[in-house]
């Protein structure tokens, strides 16, 4: 158990997100087994397809004179960004991708699940700003700051209906990596009682910023039916793709709040419409849609209680910088044989 926490849980501090967050506020406790072998590990080629700061350059140049920068993907050993299936065929020198994101749907292709090539990516480094964004959204429901928004437009100034207090009530996360864990962090905060799943088995002991932890696959029904507020955190996988549907939206409290701020299809977005429609429940957050981009006449843009942003919960002035320097340190590893951060199962797809 000890080792698969590790490999997934990324250091519950990066939550203190501020300019200067050092490597162990960011990736403490994830090193993974890494797929090392018997290769040289330099010299050492990076392809900057996502380009970072000079700093991050300047600190890549720094690790070794045998560490260097190329243009082309045909020399490159490592690539900062994303490639394509074709390239992956072709990139024959190709040892390992550090993906900017911490989602990896879009990079695991046929090609790269079947070969050789770790995979990292910036598992943790968006939880901070992520969290907040989910509190962002439940206000805007619960304390009806959306509701004033709409009506500050029509300069209309009512309060119908009382904001609520959070105090007591019990949020469900399901996904309990860094987003989840920076979410429930903040829940305990607000004095909420917080319940948790995830597809890896933890232990209370180590997750002492929620009050239960049990597996997904035997604990999602009962956090659905018990929590006042269900926090969607999970990875999409062949796994999670459409995982809240008509079942799931019905096994929620009446009067209950949806929020998701992982990918859009997860949710499948006709269940949870019937379920804003009927008020069954009271209301959703969505940083994420399915579609992605909502089109413009999507019946979701009317529904009253749906309070819906453009895919920017990951978005600040500091979650990349979070990224170069799991890269950097990464770099690190990998010249040296050392088990990395943020290794991605490329089977599992997280």
């Amino acid at each position: 158990m000890g080792e698969t926490f590790n490999r997934r849980s990324l250091l519950v501090g990066a939550a203190t997100a501020a300019a200067t967050v050092g490597l162990n506020s960011i990736a403490r406790g994830d090193e993974s087994k890494s797929s090392i072998d018997d290769r040289p590990r330099l010299p050492l080629k990076i392809l900057l397809r996502e380009k970072p700061s000079e700093k991050c350059q300047q600190e890549l140049r720094e690790i070794s004179q045998q560490v260097t920068l190329t243009d082309a993907l045909d020399d490159a050993n490592v690539v900062y960004g994303s490639v394509s299936a074709d390239e992956v065929k072709k990139a024959k020198n190709l040892r390992w991708i550090q993906c900017v994101s911490a989602g990896v749907e879009h990079l695991l292709t046929p090609p790269l699940i079947d070969s050789d090539i770790i995979v990292t990516n910036g598992k943790g480094c968006y939880a901070p700003e992520i969290s907040e964004h989910v509190f962002g959204l439940l206000f805007a429901m619960t304390r009806r700051i959306g509701y004033c928004a709409r009506d500050q437009k029509k300069h209309q100034w009512q309060n119908a209906v009382a904001p609520i207090e959070l105090r007591g009530m019990t949020m469900g996360i399901v996904g309990l990596g860094g987003i989840g864990r920076e979410t429930a962090r903040r829940a305990k905060a607000m004095d909420l009682h917080v319940i948790a799943v995830d597809a890896e088995p933890m232990t209370i002991q180590r997750m002492p910023v929620v009050d239960e932890v049990r597996l997904v696959d035997d604990g999602l029904d009962d956090l659905l039916t018990r929590a006042d507020i269900v926090v969607n955190a999970t990875p999409f996988t062949k796994r999670t793709h459409g995982m809240y549907g008509p079942d799931q939206f019905a096994k929620m409290k009446q009067g209950a709040y949806f929020i998701n701020v992982s990918r859009g299809r997860i949710v499948q977005t006709d269940a949870l419409l019937s379920a804003l429609k009927s008020s069954h429940l009271a209301g959703a957050g969505l940083d994420v849609t399915d579609p992605e981009p909502l089109p413009e006449n999507h019946p979701l843009w009317n529904e009253p209680n749906a309070f819906i942003t453009p895919h920017i919960a990951g978005q600040s002035q500091f979650g990349r910088g979070r990224v170069e320097t799991v890269f950097v340190e990464n770099v690190r590893r990998y010249s040296q044989s050392l088990p990395m951060l943020n290794e991605v199962d490329k089977q599992k797809g997280y």
